[in-house]
């Protein structure tokens, strides 16, 4: 580690830094500022070169992702999310540095970059939370105690805000009829109608859900508690006919699906986008203007949003939505709930 201490010689400042296991480091200045600037980044490089020859600093950054990718990855509920940002990791300049050299400059560099390339801030967020993770795990569980962790000491990029998209008429119905999968159909419809995740959905098990209780558990959710969602009428004829195969089937795990999250997000997108193709076919027939809003930047998740605003639209208090819903702060709840004017406006009188 560096210690910095200054002193006036003269006319003169002497900035000293002593690093450890090494001879100190001395510099003049004229100005009083000048040597403290000095003095302060001395210390940082010698903190970053405290270990410089020993075994924590011969071991790239890159090694120690994969190890972490290796190791402590699989062990994560997002570990898929959490594996494709670390794997984007492997591919920097970064990667390449020794573990206690890597500095917080090459990673606001690198968050700079990002930005610039119109990258969403949410997306660089989550990399260097990922990359702090990284650094702390390394440094609680590895034994690479003396290594700074970079991403501490920059600036993230503020928090985007939530996504309000809303369904407008019909365009639920254009992707059902778009879908070439029976499956994402049924997905799909249980999506609007409880306000479960992608993943929730997905993972349902045969035996968790309850035609004459109207309810489905989900023993393991993201935020990492259970909770149990009531199935409105809708919501349990989508899943009769899933039901009736998975029980016919008996799979070996019981679940109700055998497509996977990502594949989910994939249909429905090139659903979306056949949907939106044949509608513009369509107006192009008729000689009617395509409205550009209609099914323009419709994602899976925007049906959790959906169904959410409309629980309140049905009356529901903010408790009541929240045990539905999974969400573990009334803030988190905000951010899914956009509300019609007109609704409100038809409750007001």
């Amino acid at each position: 580690m560096g210690m910095a201490s200054l002193r006036k010689r003269g006319d003169k400042w002497q900035a000293r830094v002593s690093k450890t296991g090494a001879r100190s480091v001395a510099k003049s200045f004229t100005n009083k500022a000048d040597a403290i600037k000095w003095a302060r980044k001395a210390e940082i490089d010698a903190e970053q070169s405290t270990l410089l020859g020993s075994p924590q600093c011969n071991i790239t950054l890159g090694a120690v992702i994969a190890r972490y990718l290796r190791e402590v990855t699989p062990t994560k509920k997002n570990h898929r999310m959490e594996s494709y940002i670390l794997r984007g990791w492997l591919k920097t300049s970064i990667a390449g540095k020794r573990l206690g050299c890597v500095s917080p400059v090459d990673v606001s560099k690198w968050r700079d970059e990002k930005l610039a390339s119109k990258t969403a801030p949410g997306t660089v967020r989550n990399a260097l939370a990922a990359l702090s993770a990284v650094h702390r795990h390394a440094a609680l569980d590895w034994g690479h105690t003396s290594v700074i962790n970079p991403v501490e000491r920059i600036k993230r990029p503020p928090p985007g805000r939530g996504r309000t998209r809303r369904l407008s008429g019909g365009e639920i119905d254009a992707v059902l009829t778009a879908t070439k999968s029976p499956e994402l159909s049924t997905i799909i419809a249980v999506a609007v109608e409880t306000g479960m995740r992608e993943a929730e959905i997905v993972g349902l098990l045969r035996r968790n859900v309850d035609i004459e209780r109207r309810t489905a558990l989900l023993p393991d959710t993201k935020n990492g508690e259970s909770r149990i969602v009531p199935l409105t009428t809708n919501a349990i004829h989508a899943l009769e006919g899933t039901l009736h195969k998975a029980g016919e089937a008996a799979g070996k795990d019981g679940r109700l699906f055998a497509i996977t999250p990502h594949a989910v997000s994939v249909a429905f997108r090139r659903a979306v986008q056949r949907a939106r193709r044949r509608y513009e076919g369509e107006c192009a027939a008729s000689g009617a203007t395509p409205d550009k809003t209609y099914l323009l930047d419709l994602r899976f998740h925007d049906l959790r949003h959906e169904a959410v605003s409309r629980l309140f639209e049905k009356g529901l208090n903010p408790m009541e939505v929240a045990a539905i819903s999974g969400h573990k702060t009334l803030s988190m709840l905000k951010r899914y709930t956009h509300l019609r004017a007109e609704d409100l406006a038809k409750k007001l009188g």
